[in-house]
């Protein structure tokens, strides 16, 4: 790999990095409809408060506990998960995935944390009076086959307060929430709070780039990492709601408004015992009404693309991370090829391999093309050492001179540099499905290799880093070339020569904090393209011996 090579590498791979981090653009939100505007502009942003700073709930009139039981535990189940619930404030108190472990084996992921409930509710009064809390009240409770489980509060012939849960046949959980109230509502409260549990061992400067609080309204999906969560705390009126989402790296708790969207608050905060993102949602109006529904779809389980993307029309889909949106195109194709491949082939680090040969196969032509050119470029240096030479007091002439001459030889300066070009895409499309892809889950290669993490022991950057010198090394000008040189040009070769050190190993650096998986791609790309290299060298050398 040449001077130029190296350089647009090294140069593009931070861009990437810098601009992902701190430039990467947020989407705009679409107008919200002209009906739609007063439920946003009812409520002011510092009317917005954490759980924390809500007023002492009124204490409960007796027609809400009116025949409570028992302090109880109800459960749901399908083929994918197990959905626990409390009859205290008829509340998630478990989400136990069947189909996926911690890396012991034998450990089910939890989403909910320890201890803790999703899904609690408070009724929302005026302003000025105190909402009533619902959270720790015992409800009655009842299960059916085909209603699932019904919650409520008052004379079961004439519930005041219902809440119900269901499941899909996937990883939905279906809640229905109705208040029939003599006192007039202003609103319901949902209490996420305790946000997602972690599902495996995490460093935190990871945890608070990997886990998300993603919101979609308004037509546009925005993302909150967790580091931004920690700092804001961030909060405000929301329209046009459809979901909001709590991801972790490969799992996800999304709650989608089904019905006609009410909701139009959130606070989040990083929950305190776990330090994850979590978040508090309300449908506040300032016109309250006795009779109040709304309706959810709450997604608990792998933030699988495929998965998400069966629920028509919710845009869960979005939830994954693919990467930049100008990319998810590419991302979504390099998935659906690896998981293909996958079908055929049991381990992902062989998938990977045979995802480098085949793109190395599509690319052949236009890197045979710039090979073959680079290698002309070596060929002619001492011609464009003579113009260079000729015509230094006239640059305008000698550019002239040095085109005509590439073109006579039917070279190009800039020939390493595309095929390292049209790489870069893959490239970014690749580091996001290997990182996040569900599929990449623990899985391993050659032992030590887990393709989602960085090697811990380096040892496929060091491979990268060298077959980087060797690339380099075989692109250099032959000791005749470099004797025909000028001083100036051999300074220049010198520079040349640091650089063949120099950029190798500022890319391991950046490499070694990489996905394995991505590394083992690039190395096999980079051992794939050295033997290339020497193939038509050698088929060069032949050809001109012919001559």
């Amino acid at each position: 790999m040449d001077k130029r090579t190296f350089i647009a590498l090294f140069v593009v791979v931070v861009l990437f990095f810098v601009w992902s981090t701190y430039f990467s653009p947020k989407p705009q939100p679409q107008p919200a409809p002209a009906e739609q505007a007063a439920p946003a502009d009812s409520v002011a942003a510092d009317s917005i408060q954490a759980p924390a700073a809500v007023q002492t709930p009124t204490a409960l009139p007796d027609s809400l506990t009116l025949g409570a039981d028992s302090l109880k535990t109800l459960s749901l189940a399908n083929g994918n998960f197990t959905v626990s619930l409390s009859n205290r404030g008829a509340s998630i108190s478990s989400i136990e995935l069947k189909k996926y472990t911690w890396t012991d084996k034998s450990t089910p992921v939890e989403l909910v944390p320890e201890g803790q409930n999703l899904a609690g509710i408070t009724l929302l009064n005026h302003k000025a009076a105190a909402p009533l809390d619902l959270k720790n009240v015992i409800w009655q409770s009842a299960q059916s086959d085909t209603a699932g489980i019904v919650f409520w509060l008052g004379e079961a012939s004439a519930p005041l307060v219902t809440k119900s849960y269901r499941l899909d046949d996937k990883y939905g959980i279906l809640m229905d929430v109705a208040v029939n109230s003599p006192e007039p509502v202003y609103g319901i409260e949902y209490d996420f709070s305790a946000g997602l549990a972690d599902s495996e061992e995490i460093k935190p400067r990871l945890k608070d780039t990997d886990y998300k609080l993603l919101l979609f309204s308004e037509n546009a999906p925005e993302k909150l990492s967790l580091a931004k969560i920690k700092k804001e705390s961030p909060q405000g009126p929301i329209s046009s709601f459809k979901w909001a989402a709590l991801r972790s790296k490969y799992f996800t708790i999304a709650i989608q408004e089904t019905g006609n969207p009410l909701t139009s608050n959130y606070y989040s905060e990083a929950n305190p015992e776990t330090g994850n993102p979590s978040i508090v949602l309300d449908s506040r109006d300032r016109s309250p009404s006795q009779l109040w529904e709304q309706n959810f779809l709450i997604y608990a389980g792998p933030a699988d693309y495929d998965l998400m993307r069966s629920y028509p029309d919710s845009k869960l889909e979005l939830i994954p991370e693919r990467g930049p949106g100008w990319l998810r195109w590419l991302a979504n194709a390099i998935a659906w090829l690896l998981k293909f491949l996958h079908s055929f082939i049991p381990n992902y680090g062989v998938v990977i391999i045979i995802f480098s040969l085949i793109l190395k196969l599509v690319l052949h032509p236009l890197t045979k093309k710039s090979m073959d050119a680079n290698l002309k470029m070596q060929r002619i240096q001492p011609q464009v050492q003579e113009i260079q030479t000729k015509y230094k007091s006239n640059p305008q002439l000698m550019q002239q001179e040095l085109s005509k001459l590439y073109k006579e030889a039917g070279a190009s300066p800039m020939s390493g540099c595309l095929p390292l070009l049209l790489q870069m895409p893959i490239f970014i499309a690749l580091y996001n499905v290997l990182r996040y892809a569900l599929e990449m889950r623990n899985a391993r290669f050659l032992g030590w290799l887990n393709l989602s993490e960085p090697d811990p022991y380096l040892i496929l950057p060091i491979i990268m880093a060298i077959f980087m010198i060797l690339q380099s090394l075989m692109t250099r000008p032959s000791k005749d070339a470099l004797a025909k040189m000028d001083e100036k040009q051999q300074a220049m070769q010198q520079s040349t020569r640091l650089m063949t050190w120099i950029m190798p190993i500022m890319l391991f650096f950046i490499f070694r904090g990489l996905p394995s998986g991505l590394v083992l791609y690039y190395t096999v790309f980079n051992i794939l393209s050295v033997a290339h290299q020497y193939y038509t060298q050698k088929r060069l050398k032949q050809k001109e011996t012919t001559l």
